[in-house]
């Protein structure tokens, strides 16, 4: 068969289960027309399916539906040797996964059957879906580094798509503790938030190793390995202790420039001049995150010098829409287009998120040259909790 006719009949059994299909027929029909399948022929199947129109929204959906019919026929390509050092970003997801999968199968199930049975270990499931929670350490880390770099090589679908997935798995973990934290328990909505979150828990692992690993290998630079692993202290890991150090072996590169061999350089500003020593340390200094978007809505500059949101290298030169989840990019893009047209210069946001417990104040700034030509937008990002709950003057040091 064609690689044409592949793709085809691919899309072929997508499109019967997007139209409400059943699951024992479209196994069926794979089973007929295929061996196995490479991870990238279902994920072009599923950018297609996009391009044709589908939303994201939907295939985030239809996801469990595709992997359940492809399991066991997804072609297993030799894995990368480096995956199996600990310390490594692979080995590190795999060997919380191992973990996340023991949480659900050999604790948590086993102790909702006990409860069922009249035992006394409600107690136990409480603090087991506490753990299970903490997954979002995983999921956080997943998307902050790992999504940048199949943006960055065109493969957009996929972390679109998972994104969304694990925002739903967060809110079916929270669900089953919302259950388990009343005072008089629903045994049937216990049972049923329980085990349809772990039910998720375990397909997302499989999505991962199987699909979006793999994946990511045919692509991924040792740097952009080497970005994953410098950037997951930001997050944190998931029932693992921090991993052993690794260090990819990095191509040399010929006559870097960087700010060091530049220290005499000055740029001189309206009132002042500046070298790019000292402008890189004031950067670092201010108590802002920074942003800074081109003109082609491409992130450009990360800088500043407060922690607020994860970031990846691996994001620059990317498109700013894919650093934002299917639900919050209607927003974004009407934000952007806004700037481009010139409607407005500049949006406020403030809120406090839930995981963080502290108030975040957002800005972005259209920044254009002399002549007015736009050449991008710069995000600040400020935490101001502290600065809320002032209630005197400070005059004195």
């Amino acid at each position: 068969m064609t690689d044409k006719k592949r793709q085809d009949a691919i899309l072929k059994i997508l499109h019967y289960i997007q139209n409400g299909g059943d699951f024992k027929t479209a196994k069926k029909m794979f089973q007929e027309e295929f061996d196995q399948v490479d991870v990238a022929e279902i994920t072009a199947a599923e950018r297609e399916l996009i391009k044709q129109g589908l939303n994201p929204a939907d295939i985030q959906y239809l996801c469990n539906v595709h992997a359940d019919v492809f399991k066991g026929n997804i072609k297993q390509n030799e894995e990368n040797p480096d995956f199996a050092i600990p310390g490594h970003p692979v080995h590190t997801i795999k060997l919380e996964n191992t973990v996340l999968k023991s949480l659900v199968n050999d604790a948590l199930l086993p102790d909702l059957a006990k409860y069922e049975q009249g035992k006394d270990t409600l107690k136990k499931i409480r603090q087991e879906l506490k753990d299970l929670a903490t997954i979002d350490k995983h999921y956080r880390r997943k998307e902050t580094s790992l999504f940048p770099i199949l943006n960055k090589y065109g493969i957009t679908a996929p972390p679109e798509v998972m994104w969304g997935v694990d925002d739903d798995i967060r809110a079916l973990i929270r669900d089953a503790q919302k259950a388990a934290s009343q005072d008089k328990v629903n045994v049937d909505e216990l049972d049923e938030t329980i085990k349809k979150a772990c039910h998720e828990v375990l397909e997302m692992i499989f999505k991962e190793e199987e699909i979006m690993i793999p994946m990511i290998d045919e692509v991924a630079s040792q740097e952009d390995w080497y970005n994953v692993k410098n950037e997951e202290k930001q997050i944190g890991y998931t029932l693992i202790r921090e991993p052993m150090n690794w260090q990819p072996q990095l191509p040399k590169k010929s006559s870097p420039v960087d700010v060091k061999n530049l220290n005499s350089f000055f740029i001189n500003f309206k009132e002042g001049a500046l070298n790019l020593e000292q402008l890189n340390a004031i950067f670092d200094l201010l108590p802002f995150a920074l942003t800074f978007i081109d003109e082609n809505d491409k992130v450009a500059y990360f800088g500043g010098g407060a922690a607020i949101y994860p970031h990846s290298k691996n994001a620059i030169g990317n498109s700013v829409f894919s650093c934002h989840t299917a639900k919050s990019r209607p927003l974004i893009e009407k934000m952007f287009k806004q700037m481009h047209e010139g409607e407005f210069d500049k949006y406020e946001f403030h809120f406090t998120p839930h995981m963080m417990g502290r108030c975040l104040y957002l800005r972005y700034y259209a920044v254009h040259n002399q002549e007015g030509k736009y050449l991008g937008c710069l995000e600040v990002a400020q935490d101001v909790t502290d600065i809320r709950n002032w209630t005197s003057e400070k005059r004195t040091i």
